[in-house]
């Protein structure tokens, strides 16, 4: 049986001050249910007050009616994006306006954090969400005074997953982790889901021929299996990812100029199925009854 973290070691919200006696509200923006599902776990853990929006449009109708000390924001959702929804956010009126938005990202290089920054965003987390990075950043916004919307000091250098070795389906070191952060029962829950949703999501890859709808459920597919340690399969979304994007940058070519990146896509789409077969047997061989 897993054993839980003593209370006592656990990180803690803020202390209350005489201006808010309540404990902190955070809306967690993001399209993933399993994301969700586990942000907001931490976060209650922690001692915060967790409220979800599953995409952009949800978040500004959320945040317009106030009340939030902070939003962790996703970038790529559907109906509108995280970025677009923190440039909305930046235009509202009073205290609204101002609240700290925290970018939660896989993608990691420069060009998206100066995307960000743009955008109006506070600072940004690397996917798969790291506990305590994402407890330190919350509290260090949380305890900033009346911070601006041009306080952006906290982007820095962002880690990126390492890949996956050959033959690596399961980072084992990741669902220790899970295993720390979470109780014995929703973890099992959540793996479960994962596996329900990744079906699910493959099925959607095997059938989709929209580049952009395709690198959206590539880009979800990867940030979800590298939350839940699956390398191999989490590596593959990637490089799916990469390629739509590229086939679709390469819509203006010729047929043949176009054909590496095409033919890389639908191998790709190809072999997603076959890795997520097997993460579903590494973990059941670890023990994990999905």
């Amino acid at each position: 049986m897993t054993q839980r973290t003593p209370p006592s070691l656990l990180p803690t919200a803020p202390r209350p001050t005489d201006r808010q006696q309540a404990p902190c509200r955070i809306l967690v923006v993001e399209d993933s249910p399993l994301n969700q599902m586990l942000v907001t776990a931490i976060l209650a853990q922690a001692g915060y007050r967790a409220d979800t929006a599953a995409n952009g449009l949800e978040a500004v109708m959320a945040a317009q009616a106030g009340g939030y000390d902070l939003i962790l924001m996703d970038l790529s959702m559907p109906e509108m994006d995280g970025l677009t929804a923190t440039r909305l956010l930046r235009d509202l009126p009073g205290p609204a306006g101002r609240v700290p938005v925290i970018a939660m990202t896989a993608d990691t290089d420069d060009a998206d954090r100066v995307r960000c920054r743009h955008a109006g965003m506070n600072d940004h987390v690397a996917k798969p969400v790291d506990r305590l990075l994402l407890l330190e950043t919350v509290e260090t916004w949380l305890r900033a005074p009346s911070p601006s919307p041009e306080a952006s000091a906290g982007f820095g250098p962002c880690s990126q997953a390492a890949p996956a070795a050959a033959g690596e389906v399961l980072d084992l070191e990741v669902l220790a982790q899970l295993a720390q952060d979470l109780d014995a029962e929703l973890l099992a829950d959540v793996l479960r889901q994962f596996v329900e949703e990744t079906r699910e999501r493959v099925a959607r890859i095997a059938e989709e021929t929209d580049r952009a709808v395709l690198a959206r459920e590539a880009h979800t597919l990867k940030s979800t299996a590298g939350t839940f340690g699956a390398l191999a399969l989490c590596g593959a979304a990637r490089a799916l990812e990469m390629a739509c994007r590229t086939s679709a940058a390469d819509g203006d070519r010729t047929e043949a100029e176009g054909d590496g990146a095409a033919d890389a896509v639908e191998g790709l789409r190809g072999e997603i199925p076959r890795l997520a077969g097997e993460v579903v047997a590494a973990y059941r061989a670890a023990g994990y009854p999905v």
